[in-house]
């Protein structure tokens, strides 16, 4: 058997290897600590041998590169760098099909996932709030304000902030909720807001209600995301994030955001 054979062999049994992880868990009704790690590394080697027919395709579809030669080994090689980039790719976050692998088979386990909460990011390369001082009509120092009087994460905020409105103080929901962090009349005033309008009182009292509701879940980000989407009521009425598509939704931009930032 030539080395370029058995490479596509190994690829067929990586992708049979993983595929058997993801069933036998997909059987289970309750996933363990350890059954979750085991599902993230599945999806992930999923996901990865998914972008290598990707790039080895595209790779067709390209003029021929000289930078593994043009001898014997040229595909060989060119294979091995597809898939190096590939497991790279995925395991930082990828396009997203891990998680959606993840998400479909955990169902409620969605909040324990590594990778789904803030202390997963908390290591990437980030944008310091500082090099930009204001956007349009707003104060970006109201941020890194409202993150230390209510002990917040000041990217958690700004996430927040670019899910709902895109950094527009004077966005207007087609529920009624406005301002930055789109609140509602009744959050508003369960928070002190007097002016949604204004960017410092909505920056304020947006944080004050998302730290309620971390408090409310014992720090379970994700819960509290889901709260400040769809109220804490239905959190806790289906024992974690609801079932809703637009909540699980806004969650994930949410997250995505603050990875970004």
């Amino acid at each position: 058997m030539d080395l370029t054979s058995k490479l596509t062999l190994d690829n067929n049994q990586q992708y049979d290897s993983a595929l058997s992880n993801l069933q036998q868990l997909q059987n289970k009704t309750q996933l363990s600590e350890k059954d979750v790690a085991k599902l993230k590394e599945a999806a992930q080697d999923f996901e990865a041998i998914f972008l290598t027919m990707i790039l080895k395709n595209m790779r067709k579809s390209m003029p021929q590169s000289n930078l593994f030669g043009n001898g014997p080994g040229a595909d060989i090689y060119s294979g091995m760098f597809d898939e190096n980039i590939a497991k790279t790719v995925a395991s930082k976050g990828g396009i997203h099909l891990s998680d959606t692998i993840i998400e479909s088979l955990a169902g409620n386990h969605h909040a324990g996932i590594p990778g789904r909460t803030l202390s997963d990011y908390q290591n990437r390369r980030i944008r310091h709030l500082e090099a930009i001082e204001s956007t349009g009509d707003w104060d970006r120092s109201f941020i890194r304000e409202a993150a230390k009087k209510f002990d917040l994460d000041p990217k958690l905020i700004e996430a927040v902030i670019k899910t709902e409105s895109n950094y527009n103080s004077k966005a207007v929901s087609g529920k009624g909720a406005v301002g930055l962090m789109q609140l509602m009349k009744a959050t508003a005033a369960d928070v002190g807001v007097n002016n949604r309008y204004d960017p410092k009182q909505n920056i304020f009292g947006g944080a004050r209600y998302l730290r309620m509701m971390l408090d409310r879940f014992k720090g379970d980000t994700n819960m509290a995301l889901g709260a400040y989407n769809a109220g804490p009521a239905a959190v806790e009425k289906h024992g974690g994030l609801p079932p809703y598509e637009e909540t699980r939704n806004y969650v994930d931009k949410v997250l995505r955001n603050y990875e970004e930032l």
